[in-house]
């Protein structure tokens, strides 16, 4: 198995280009939800800052993502 960059862009390759978008957005919201479980430890050993910003950043991605799958849903039974 190798590592390296070209494993994630070969993973999150599907099909068609949809399928790719919906690879994309799923990590998106992994990606969203890791910031927030993250911003949930900084909070339990410091309540401010850091903790405040890395939980709304990832509601911000994972909102993003989320909103972008639908998108994709949506455009796939129109175009598809």
């Amino acid at each position: 198995m190798k590592l390296g960059p070209g494993m994630l862009k070969e993973k999150l390759k599907g099909r068609d280009k949809f399928e790719t978008a919906e690879n994309c957005s799923i990590l998106g919201i992994i990606i969203g939800l890791t910031l927030i479980s993250s911003g949930f430890l900084v909070s339990m050993l410091n309540p401010k800052g850091l903790a405040a910003i890395l939980l709304m950043i990832g509601s911000f991605i994972i909102f993003l993502s989320t909103v972008a799958l639908v998108l994709t849903w949506i455009f796939k039974e129109i175009l598809g």
